[in-house]
């Protein structure tokens, strides 16, 4: 019997619990085998990173759930925390995220794309605030920010300062 994503996204849904929500899923289908590769995103959490603890309680019940499909439901199964220098989910997680250092893809002039750091600001419409992060000067108070078009965001992620 083949197992769909499907199938196995509403068990991950039904095991899952607040805090914790599924921020990706990847299942590849082999001949008697089925590898499930899970992502989780911690909704409290600062930058949405689940603890390691999390992974391991969630993939234990997992696995207690997928053991009932039978013996002839082979996998292999992985659970990990989406992190803290996660993608991002454009546009939803620019307000989620809103005062945290990002890396953003961005049109320059002609036509070129750039990935430059930020400091997300509010989200107003279709725009969002973002304050162009330069480690010099990064303390200096009344940094200039510019209102971007959401929609001229090519792809970004949190980013952390160590």
């Amino acid at each position: 019997m083949v197992y769909t994503e499907e199938n196995i996204r509403e068990l991950i849904l039904r095991v899952l619990a607040p805090p914790l929500a599924l921020f990706s899923l990847q299942v590849q289908n082999r001949k008697n085998h089925a590898l499930i590769e899970i992502e989780l995103d911690h909704l409290t959490d600062k930058t949405g990173s689940a603890s390691l603890e999390d992974c391991e309680t969630v993939s234990r019940r997992l696995k207690e759930e997928l053991d009932l499909w039978g013996e002839e439901f082979d996998f292999t199964l992985q659970v990990s925390s989406a992190g803290a220098e996660r993608v991002l989910r454009l546009p939803e997680d620019l307000s989620r995220f809103q005062g945290l250092l990002v890396k953003l893809e961005v049109p320059l002039e002609a036509g070129k794309w750039d990935k430059r750091l930020y400091r997300l600001g509010p989200v107003s419409g279709d725009s969002v605030e973002l304050t162009l992060y330069d480690r010099k000067t990064r303390h200096k108070k009344n940094q200039k920010s510019v209102l971007m078009p959401i929609a001229e965001i090519r792809k970004g992620n949190l980013y952390l300062e160590i």
